[in-house]
């Protein structure tokens, strides 16, 4: 019996994998934003060059699991090559499913902001309007670096589309996703006494500290946006300093404003922070990136960690793992 007893546990102890961070690790990528299509999560990211020495990327990449350990990588779903309008800088993406049909969301050159759209999940997506959805050449509004487009498909139907880099901008979208629905709106964020948080730059004597560009609640870069028991939660970067990290804020309302909350998890050794979170099978996740593979802030690699709630629906900050996520069925 105990000999029985022992092997039925050594197989049951084997039967248990993670992911392990980062979970993706022959390629470098970055800015994971994962999504849920038909029962498969799908993880679109940016893709930073093995010879990097800035954030030059080409392409776009995209994951796909079942069980959050086994990933398939299929490849440049979306290339600069595919635009006419841009041939620089492929930045933090994020996709949705409406209408039957898959739209991929992109900024590029750091003023614009496209959309592709494909009959798959994995592409292949085409520039289908032509021109830029967001162009801050064109509308000073849009932000001096309106990029990281991030939608939000509300249970009412209506999408929004958050974006910007220290200048956060929400907007609405037309039923058929490739077209913006009315102006461009400021996003504020304010602290739990209504008194509005605003990044700031430090002086050159201050040290690269959260509190010397504003606080932990500000806005750096990095939208993500998800509604859990009907709040909405506005996820961001807070900057680049040495203590900066991913936080977030919440609402009544997807236009805000948005009450700061508090950290999403604590600092990663990149030093950008741009993430997602998603339920997948019940459970929730918080995806992001680091530098731990390579040691270098323009060769990022992509982890993913559990996230819970405590009973008043918070976020209890994450700890990195080098473990990552068990496996589901």
């Amino acid at each position: 019996m105990k000999k029985r007893f022992s092997l039925l546990m050594i197989l049951a102890i084997t039967a248990i994998s993670y992911s392990q961070n980062p979970f993706i690790k022959h390629k470098f990528t970055a800015d994971p934003s994962a999504r849920v299509f038909d029962g498969r999560l799908y993880v679109y990211t940016s893709h930073d060059r093995d010879d990097a020495k800035y954030f030059d990327m080409l392409d776009w990449a995209c994951f796909s699991t079942t069980n959050m350990v086994d990933w398939t990588d299929h490849g440049a779903i979306f290339s600069l090559k595919d635009i006419k309008w841009a041939d620089k800088w492929a930045w933090a993406p994020d996709a949705v499913k409406r209408n039957g049909k898959y739209y991929f969301y992109y900024p590029v050159e750091r003023k614009k902001i496209g959309v592709a759209v494909a009959n798959t999940a994995t592409g292949p997506f085409k520039d289908v309007v032509g021109k830029p959805l967001v162009d801050g050449v064109a509308e000073s509004f849009a932000g001096a670096e309106p990029i990281d487009p991030a939608i939000l498909l509300d249970d009412d139907g209506q999408a929004y589309m958050y974006f910007g880099c220290r200048e956060a901008r929400v907007v609405k979208l037309k039923d058929n996703m490739i077209e913006l629905d009315g102006p461009l709106h400021e996003v504020i964020i304010l602290d739990k006494q209504g008194k509005r948080l605003l990044w700031k730059e430090k002086k050159k004597t201050e040290p690269n500290l959260q509190i010397n560009h504003g606080g932990d609640g500000v806005y750096g870069e990095g939208p993500w946006m998800f509604k859990r028991n009907g709040l909405y939660y506005y996820l961001y970067s807070n900057g680049w300093s040495k203590d900066a990290t991913m936080v977030y804020a919440t609402s009544q309302n997807p236009m805000g404003p948005f009450v700061y909350q508090g950290k999403v998890m604590k600092s990663v050794s990149s030093g950008t922070s741009h993430g997602s979170v998603i339920e997948y099978k019940g459970k929730w996740y918080v995806f992001y990136h680091t530098q731990d593979l390579s040691g270098n802030g323009f060769k990022r690699s992509i982890c993913v960690d559990r996230l819970f709630f405590n009973e008043k629906g918070e976020i209890i900050p994450v700890a990195p793992t080098r473990k990552g996520v068990q496996r589901i069925q």
